[in-house]
């Protein structure tokens, strides 16, 4: 009994599944048929399959003595192996055409039917040709506007103003050089007044300010920087009758050096007035150097200028050089320019003929003389 029920119970189960399935795939014409309504026909994809295999195994199957169980029923059913799937053959070519041939007489409702569009050579030439027409056209008249990314900034981000230079005369005939140049940080500054010339350098923000001591009435002070813009200015100076300077300049950061001798001070004492002694410009006690230019520049110019102000016993003026590794075994060359109040300026050459290195740590002196205040002497060197 439990077989027939197994059996009852395997093709009842086979007959639902075969059911279930023509209903899934048949479902909308069921559904149809009960409302009693006409099922609408929609194109049905299938799947070709051959039943040679089929038939195959039916055949041997049939043609095979049946074999009588010996097993249990439950071990029998155990070892009943599992139908094995049809194999999948790809259809006839002739039934391809036929799909196709269908698919291709259906139209499927809803889209517009695309206008006959006929072929056209592709002409680069003549493409290319209207092309440049075009841009010839645009660029016709055409004006570049300026923009923020053409402004020069500073190393601040402010956008760079035109250079500026201005002089400003005070007391004892000193000029106030001020120079404002946002676009040259730190850059190389040659300065030219009456034959005097030094280099120094701006700061970071471009800027220069320093004090020069004036050679003439009427200064004229040029100014380089680097090698991209010249600026000039003029300023008209008082109190140069009341004067006497001498002034010493040079190229390289080792060169000549100025020391003046006031009411026969000796050397060292507090009328030794030198780089070392400079005095400020305000004192009250006699005359008063002026170092001008960077050492630390590229390509250096040096200068000292001595002022001796009216009433001043200036006993002696020594240009001295020192002898160094930088300066031994050759020439310092250059030129002296001499003025006195109310009269031009004039110009004599300049040479120390240095000794050799063996003489490193001496000292060449060319002494001037005593210096009276209305005499101004400006001695000039090269390398």
């Amino acid at each position: 009994m439990q077989i027939k029920r197994r059996a009852i119970t395997v093709g009842t189960t086979f007959f639902l599944a075969a059911a279930t399935g023509h209903v899934m795939q048949n479902g909308d014409a069921i559904s149809a048929r009960l409302r009693g309504t006409n099922a609408v026909e929609q194109p049905v994809l299938a799947s070709v399959e051959t039943t040679a295999g089929v038939l195959a195994s039916a055949s041997s199957a049939t043609s095979a003595p049946a074999a009588t169980p010996t097993m249990e029923p439950a071990a029998a059913e155990a070892t009943v192996p599992a139908a094995a799937p049809a194999p999948i053959v790809a259809p006839a070519p002739d039934m391809l055409e036929a799909i196709v041939d269908v698919a291709a007489s259906r139209s499927v409702p809803g889209l517009p039917d695309l206008p006959a569009a006929e072929p056209k050579p592709l002409v680069a030439a003549t493409l290319l040709a209207a092309l440049a027409a075009r841009l010839d056209g645009l660029d016709k008249g055409y004006v570049r506007p300026e923009t923020a990314a053409d402004v020069t900034y500073s190393v601040f981000g402010i956008a760079c103003a035109d250079s500026a230079l201005t002089l400003d005369a005070t007391a004892r005939a000193m000029l106030r050089v001020t120079l404002s140049a946002p676009c040259f940080p730190n850059e190389r500054v040659v300065i030219s007044h009456s034959g005097l010339t030094f280099a120094t350098a701006t700061d970071k923000a471009g800027d220069l300010d320093l004090m020069l001591p004036a050679l003439d009435a009427e200064a004229k002070v040029d100014v380089r920087i680097g090698t991209e813009e010249v600026m000039s200015a003029t300023h008209d100076v008082t109190g140069l009758d009341a004067l006497s300077r001498i002034a010493v300049q040079w190229e390289g950061a080792e060169g000549f050096h100025l020391s003046a001798f006031e009411n026969g001070a000796a050397f060292g004492a507090p009328g030794h007035v030198s780089a070392a002694r400079p005095r400020d410009r305000a004192t009250s006690d006699g005359g008063f150097l002026t170092v001008l230019g960077d050492p630390a520049v590229d390509r250096p110019m040096l200068a000292e200028v001595y002022t001796a102000p009216a009433a001043t016993r200036v006993d002696e003026v020594v240009i001295e050089a020192e002898v160094s590794a930088a300066t031994c075994g050759r020439a310092l060359d250059g030129a002296t320019l001499r003025m006195a109040p109310g009269a031009a300026v004039e110009s004599e050459p300049l040479s120390f003929a240095m000794p050799g290195c063996d003489a490193v740590g001496d000292f060449l002196m060319l002494s001037l003389g005593p210096v009276a205040v209305a005499p101004v002497a400006v001695a000039l060197s090269g390398k």
